[in-house]
């Protein structure tokens, strides 16, 4: 209960953004990202969601200047292959990623 409140009162604080990343993979394998941003730094998470609907856990991380929020401004690319997906996260010249970038999503086919 209490890391629910705590997620809860994070995702406000954050002004959290949650984006369901279209196409899916094969099999179903989707990509949702959560952007947050704090005074100056924008952060981002990336999950895998299967056919149950539910994430195992965060796939990865990346960090951005500025608060920008790279997904929010459709500066990625998604890749599906077999094996899963690619997502590439792009910052700009003013708002560089500063720490991850490339994500594998794996739903762990």
């Amino acid at each position: 209960m209490l890391g629910t409140a705590w997620g809860a009162v994070d995702d406000l604080i954050s002004d959290a953004e949650y984006h369901v990343l279209r196409p899916a993979g094969p099999g179903g394998c989707t990509a949702v990202v959560r952007e947050t941003s704090f005074l100056v730094i924008g952060n981002g998470e990336a999950y895998a969601v299967g056919r149950t609907g539910l994430a195992l856990g965060e796939s990865a991380s990346w960090t951005v200047d500025d608060g920008y929020r790279p997904v929010d401004a459709g500066t990625y690319e998604l890749d599906w292959g077999r094996g899963g997906g690619l997502l590439r996260i792009s910052g700009t010249s003013t708002d560089p990623v500063v720490r991850g970038g490339l994500v594998d999503i794996d739903c762990g086919w």
